[in-house]
């Protein structure tokens, strides 16, 4: 029982009133006294007067003096002040339940609004203090990566004593495994258990705890604990049963909120990732727009240069068959452009953004020319994976069978066949897959003398050759080699980096006279030659190859007679002139050559300068 202040109760105005009724009925002065026998109401007591107790659940609080009246008035005095400790009893009961109701209502109403656990947790504690009396409470939630008992929350200085940490820790993990709360009324710096005693700071000494468990769907998350370090302070079971109710509630809003965070941090990595993805697959798409529109440009007709009739002849016709599916087949002698004249037909028709595969007839061995055409099943050998063959890639696209001449007569028998039926079936397949390709053939033989000799299929022939492009070689177009030769120059020029490099006229007649067998790649050829091997910026009859200046450029078929240099002498004429000009400085002489110092130090060596 608490101590009752028997002072304190006659100080109302009510009790002394009480008390004077009791006087009047006994009709004898009546004294109260506290337990040192001082007065605390009523008239002074008499010297021989009797005294007698008055008691509260067995326990004498003061004390009643006087005559005859004194008992009865003890008597009274007992019954009353019991009377009002029940009613007083009775009130703190309902205030504590209607405290308790508004703590979970509130609990359950607000929670909701706290977006993290450590909110979550800071609520509880705050909550808490209006129903239980404590110095120092925690909430503390396990954690899964470390495996460790981690403070979400805290209220109030905990103990600093190293023995009460060390027992608190021992009574958390106990209730963490066990799933069972505890209450401990004693100082918790004893040995736990009841044992020896161990006395670290007196003046800091815990007499009260409770841990509970924060249990969800049968699983421990973690702990509410709070304490008191006041000796007055004396836990029950309504204190237990109260932290346990709230336990309930902050557990399952602690764990739904942090899985909460946990999936919406995850949700938020990937929408992070999901701009990324998307910045990206936008820059790849713009380069990939880039990228097409280059090819456009660097695969379109007017790449095909030229100023003659052939030219114009071949562009218009380009023009004319570039939206159209039907097969085409470019004839031509080596170096004419063929691959040039199928990319510019692509690239400028309806199936631009479609893939261009280009496929070397005479590269592919005819043990692999089926699987490499028309795919490959896994599994068909060791260590075999499945390929979608070359005729699949260009799929709505074009499909350039390069060098058709050579191709072996088995391979042509399953071309054909493809062609015919418009669909493939992969090595080790037996489903046939459809396809959509416009193919395009090119070929430096005549097919009609390779068709004559049993070399080539009749039935391919045509099948290939529905629309037939004929490249004209560049000696039967002479007006274009001045157009080509100042194209090839402007290119090298800059990628060797040469600036305003020109042509003699003497260097373009003869390069207009001469009989190009290996036709525009042969011409690329020479002036890349010209240009690496020239410092002075122009390009003249003595800069060209020995069978070009040998070749008659003026007069028709005649050789020249005057003796011309090798590429030697030529080479040691340019490489001595640098190294005058640079006092024979090695580093300054390959810069006026455009070669590496290692380089001119090999030529050097070469040619024995």
């Amino acid at each position: 029982m608490k101590e009752f202040n028997l002072k304190k109760f006659f100080s109302k105005k009510e009790n002394s009133i009480l008390l004077e009724n009791i006087a009047d009925i006994s009709s004898e002065p009546i004294s109260v006294l506290d337990g040192a026998g001082s007065l605390i109401a009523g008239r002074p007591p008499a010297v021989k007067s009797l005294s007698f107790p008055i008691k509260i659940e067995g326990e004498e609080i003061g004390r009643v003096s006087g005559k005859r009246g004194a008992e009865g008035a003890a008597a009274i005095l007992s019954r009353s002040i019991r009377s009002l400790l029940v009613q007083r009893s009775l009130a703190e009961e309902i205030l504590q339940k209607y405290k308790e109701y508004d703590l979970l209502y509130n609990i359950n109403d607000l929670i909701s609004l706290c977006p993290k656990p450590a909110e979550i947790a800071d609520f509880i504690i705050s909550e808490l203090l209006k129903l239980i009396k404590f110095e120092y409470a925690s909430i503390i939630i396990f954690s899964e990566a470390d495996k460790t008992l981690d403070i979400l929350s805290s209220y109030g200085k905990n103990h600093n004593g190293a023995g009460y940490k060390k027992n608190i820790e021992k009574i958390n993990a106990k209730v963490f495994k066990s799933g069972k709360g505890e209450i401990i009324n004693e100082n918790i710096e004893k040995d736990w258990g009841g044992r020896k005693k161990v006395k670290i700071n007196s003046g800091g000494d815990a007499y009260s705890f409770i841990s509970v468990p924060l249990k969800t769907k049968g699983k421990n998350i973690g702990l509410i604990n709070v304490c008191s370090f006041k000796e007055a302070a004396y836990y029950i079971s309504s204190d237990f049963k109260i932290l346990s109710t709230i336990a309930s509630y902050a557990a399952n809003s602690i764990e739904i909120t942090r899985l909460y965070n946990i999936e919406k941090e995850r949700a938020d990595k990937l929408q992070e990732k999901n701009k990324e993805l998307n910045t990206a697959k936008e820059i790849i798409s713009n380069e990939n727009i880039n990228l097409k529109q280059n090819l456009r440009q660097k695969f379109s007709p007017k790449k095909i240069l030229g100023i003659s009739g052939q030219v114009k002849n071949l562009l218009d016709k380009i023009d004319k068959i570039a939206d159209t599916s039907s097969n085409v087949l470019i004839t031509g002698e080596s170096g004419t452009g063929k691959e040039l004249a199928a990319k510019a037909i692509h690239y400028s028709g309806a199936r631009a953004e479609k893939p261009f595969i280009a496929v070397n007839c005479s590269a592919i061995p005819e043990s692999i020319f089926e699987s490499e055409l028309f795919g490959i099943e896994k599994g068909v050998a060791t260590g075999v994976d499945k390929r979608r063959g070359r005729v699949l890639d260009a799929d709505k696209g074009t499909l350039f069978l390069d060098e058709i001449g050579d191709m072996p007569l088995s391979g042509q028998a399953k071309v054909l066949r493809m062609i015919q039926d418009r669909e493939v079936v992969p090595v080790g397949g037996s489903k046939p897959v459809p396809f959509d390709v416009r193919i395009i053939a090119a070929t430096n033989k005549d097919l009609k003398k390779e068709i004559a000799c049993g070399n080539f299929r009749k039935d391919l022939f045509y099948r290939l050759n529905v629309i037939n492009l004929i490249m004209p070689p560049l000696r039967d177009r002479k007006e274009d080699i001045a157009v080509l030769a100042n194209y090839f120059l402007k290119n090298n020029a800059v990628k060797l980096e040469r600036r305003n490099m020109q042509f003699t006229q003497d260097a373009i007649d003869a390069l207009t006279n001469y009989d190009w067998q290996g036709n525009i790649r042969e011409l690329e050829n020479e002036i890349e030659r010209a240009v690496a091997l020239n410092i002075s910026g122009k390009i003249a009859f003595e800069d060209l190859s020995e069978n070009i200046r040998k070749y008659s450029s003026f007069g028709g078929n005649a050789a020249k007679e005057e003796k011309t240099a090798t590429i030697e002498e030529n080479e040691t004429i340019l490489i001595k002139t640098a190294l005058e000009k640079s006092r024979w400085n090695k580093s300054a002489a390959a810069k006026i050559l455009g070669i590496t110092r290692e380089g001119l130090r090999k030529k050097m060596i070469r040619l024995g300068i």
